[in-house]
């Protein structure tokens, strides 16, 4: 069995909003219905993504003001990022902005693309919604990552939202990774951008075989040598060699010829220009 490649996925966002009851469910399979403040809890959950074994390091972090300091560290060693906040508190939602600068601001300087998903969760208490999905669809486009609504409770796309980190990580993208479930990208959006990803891939192809077929005229041109020029530099050789014979050839008993310009066969030898 091949060795699973590890990711290091942070859960963050503000308190009581359900992190480590999506980090328990996809783990364990089981809805923590009791709420107990996180510090920080560290899960290890083993899957397959893209038929790639996959180890997710999986760091709960804790939601409070007073850790703020902490997640500094969590957010320089994690890969990928998800921002949890609740469907039915609208606080949550306008805080989540604090933990996406944050992880900006320390991941900003050492890489170009920094891996989020923004996760709407509590989405099977449809009654008590506070945050529609166009709203939160925009603020996921604005801090250019995907978006995706989970319940815990039911289970509801939290595989979908940790691989889906985990696909961006691998890919080092947001659109056309293989994203499923996401409102933002849409299954539409994804298909399109695949697309425009393979038509780029072919077109980078096209170009790379037609720079091959022009070295390979190129070495022909120059390899290739007109059949009479060939002729007549071999007759040439010949005069030259007819008109200035080997010198100081002596032979020895046996009949082989030593020298040093050249060395001679006896009768029927061959005679060699050194």
């Amino acid at each position: 069995m091949s060795a699973s490649k590890e990711f290091r996925l942070v859960v963050v966002g503000p308190p009581v909003v359900g992190k480590s009851a999506l980090t328990i469910r996809l783990t364990q399979s089981d809805f923590a219905n009791e709420y107990d403040p996180t510090i920080e809890d560290s899960y290890r959950y083993y899957c397959t993504i893209d038929d790639i074994p996959a180890s997710l390091d999986i760091l709960d972090t804790a939601g409070q003001e007073e850790y703020s300091s902490m997640r500094d560290l969590y957010m320089k060693t994690g890969e990928g990022f998800l921002l949890v906040f609740s469907l039915t508190d609208r606080q949550t939602f306008e805080e989540i902005s604090t933990f996406y600068n944050q992880i900006l601001r320390v991941k900003g300087e050492t890489v170009e693309f920094v891996p989020m998903m923004l996760v709407g969760n509590k989405n099977d208490l449809v009654e008590e919604r506070q945050v529609s999905r166009e709203e939160a669809v925009q603020l996921a486009k604005k801090f250019d990552c995907a978006y995706i609504e989970t319940s815990a409770k039911t289970g509801d796309n939290v595989v979908e939202a940790f691989h889906g980190v985990v696909k961006m990580v691998m890919r080092g993208g947001l659109l056309g990774v293989g994203l499923e479930k996401t409102l933002y990208p849409s299954e539409e959006e994804e298909i399109q951008a695949k697309e425009q990803l393979r038509a780029k891939q072919q077109e980078s192809s096209n170009k790379s075989h037609s720079v091959q077929e022009i070295h390979q005229d190129e070495n022909q041109g120059t390899s290739t040598q007109n059949p009479s020029n060939i002729n007549n530099s071999q007759k040439e050789y010949s005069n030259k060699a007819s008109s200035n014979p080997p010198r100081n050839v002596q032979a020895d008993s046996n009949g082989t010829g030593t020298g040093t310009g050249a060395k001679s066969g006896g009768e029927g030898g061959c005679c060699v220009i050194m």
